[in-house]
């Protein structure tokens, strides 16, 4: 499989297809990522268990996708609900283009519920797999309303302070363009992870369409800052909490995967039947290249 990639494509999509048949659906999200492109990079081509495809056409490599497909066929379209969040650690409004369209493409639908973005420029690697453990054995979602700051991580850890204005800038530009999808209603709702109260404020100020989710990480903030959850209640924003790293997989566990790649953008997906809230689908689509000069 790798060889095959390599030698063909400068820039490929690959996608875990439904990780809940190979039971990696309940880990981690680091670890439900890279198990899943192992078994979607380096599966045995005989295998009758994995199957995976090479769409030529767009430089794909794609996992399951009749099971996939099956799973979201098998209730209507209005019985399920489809969010989606998008990891990307370096500016490219192209890659979000990119994230977007792949996800509409391979699970074959005209518009998804939910799409949150994580934006980490200067990703921190301090969330350890212990942590994030830890973390999830013990949720701490509630609110000090009176802002004391027992477990609050400083304001010079903010996602301001880390990533100053020309952050912020890019974050806007990035936002846009999900905002586009969302004028088109191909996307329903607009989320945003990780930003402190001044970030999320300024970003809902500048919006056409304004976020209604926001993403609280456990692993750095076990009690949810007062300024924040006072502008999500005042802006009718839900609150929810994740325990995702800021980078999902880092280089050189990709490059272990697929040779002379590297990661432009990951994004998750999930599929709940509404009436029951039962999980019926979830995977990962990761968008790759290598430098010209590997060629």
């Amino acid at each position: 499989m790798i060889p095959t990639i390599t030698k063909n494509y400068q820039n490929v999509v690959i996608s875990t297809g439904n990780i809940i048949n190979n039971e990696l659906g309940q880990r981690k999200s680091n670890e439900e990522l890279y198990d899943g492109l192992k078994i979607t990079l380096h599966n045995n081509p005989n295998s009758e268990s994995v199957v995976v495809e090479i769409d030529k056409r767009h430089g794909r490599v794609l996992c399951a996708t009749q099971e996939l497909n099956s799973r979201l066929t098998e209730n209507g379209r209005n019985e399920i609900s489809i969010g989606a969040k998008i990891f990307l650690n370096k500016y490219s409004t192209e890659c979000i283009n990119q994230a977007v369209e792949a996800l509409l493409n391979i699970l074959n639908v005209t518009h998804v519920d939910n799409v949150v973005l994580a934006y980490h420029p200067n990703a921190s690697t301090v969330a350890s797999a212990t942590t994030l453990a830890t973390t999830a054995q013990s949720p701490c979602s509630e609110v000090n309303e009176s802002g004391s700051s027992t477990s609050v991580s400083d304001a010079a850890n903010s996602w301001s302070a880390r990533n100053g204005e020309q952050g912020i800038e890019e974050l806007k530009l990035l936002y846009k363009c999900l905002e586009k999808y969302a004028l088109k209603e191909q996307i329903k709702q607009l989320g945003i992870a990780d930003l402190d109260a001044k970030t999320l404020a300024e970003l809902y100020k500048s919006a056409e369409v304004v976020p209604t989710i926001a993403q609280v990480n456990l692993a750095t903030c076990c009690v949810v800052p007062a300024e924040l959850h006072e502008f999500c209640r005042d802006h009718e924003l839900v609150l929810n909490t994740h325990s995702d790293p800021e980078l999902l997989l880092a280089e050189e566990q990709f490059a272990c995967l697929a040779p002379g790649y590297t990661i432009d953008w990951s994004l998750r997906y999930q599929v709940h039947v509404r009436c029951r809230s039962v999980l019926t689908a979830k995977g990962y689509i990761v968008g790759a290249s290598q430098s010209s000069n590997d060629n």
